[in-house]
């Protein structure tokens, strides 16, 4: 009973860890706030509440989802392993090298919850990658738990914006997404070479017999 507990908390942890990278919150911080910097309360609580459900929205359904698209179409979960791999690398490289684009603003404060702040900055191409694969390790119920953890993570962060940038300034926060770019190239390269050995593996238990 209680290895099966502790088993099951070690997968949420292993789980939410690369989900928590790809997200990268703490990148999305100073968009976010620049969003936000002129609203007032009860605007900036509706397009925190708006990005959370359409990130949660995106999210499970492209979970749920993925792997019958990819039946439909052929594709292997390790062809996905290595394409994702490339996104995410080319994502966090990006992320490395370039600050973090401004986006253009929109008349309707509540509506950039849902673009662009619940997607792409919250729920982008990497998380939805990085979803899928943990998918098939970890299984679903799992994942989803880390999932929704990591939005009650980033409901707490975008609820504390104003305080946490006090503290961290502008140079922290961008510090810390570089950090997380940097942690999730080195996810993309385990990505890539578990897709890689996987196809070779199958490639050469198809050729033995």
């Amino acid at each position: 009973m209680w290895n099966e507990i502790i088993l099951l908390f070690k997968d949420i942890v292993l789980a939410l860890i690369p989900l928590f990278v790809a997200i990268d919150i703490f990148g999305v911080l100073p968009i976010y706030l620049d969003f936000v910097k002129d609203t007032d309360l009860t605007e900036e609580k509706k397009i925190r509440k708006n990005s959370l459900i359409t990130a949660f929205s995106v999210g499970l359904g492209f979970l749920l989802l993925g792997k019958s698209l990819f039946a439909v179409m052929g594709i292997s979960i390790f062809d996905f392993e290595m394409a994702g791999g490339i996104l995410l690398l080319i994502i966090s490289i990006n992320n490395l090298l370039s600050e973090k684009p401004k986006l253009i603003s929109s008349s309707d404060k509540a509506d950039l919850g849902v673009v662009p702040i619940g997607v792409p900055l919250i729920v982008g191409p990497g998380v939805l990658t990085t979803l899928l694969i943990i998918s098939g390790i970890y299984g679903y119920i799992v994942v989803t738990i880390a999932f929704i953890l990591n939005l009650l993570i980033v409901y707490i962060v975008l609820k504390n914006t104003r305080i946490i940038l006090r503290y961290l300034g502008k140079t922290g926060s961008n510090a810390a997404g570089k950090l997380a770019a940097l942690l999730l190239a080195a996810y993309a390269v385990m990505m890539m070479r578990v897709g890689i050995i996987n196809t070779m593996a199958v490639y050469i238990k198809n050729a033995g017999h």
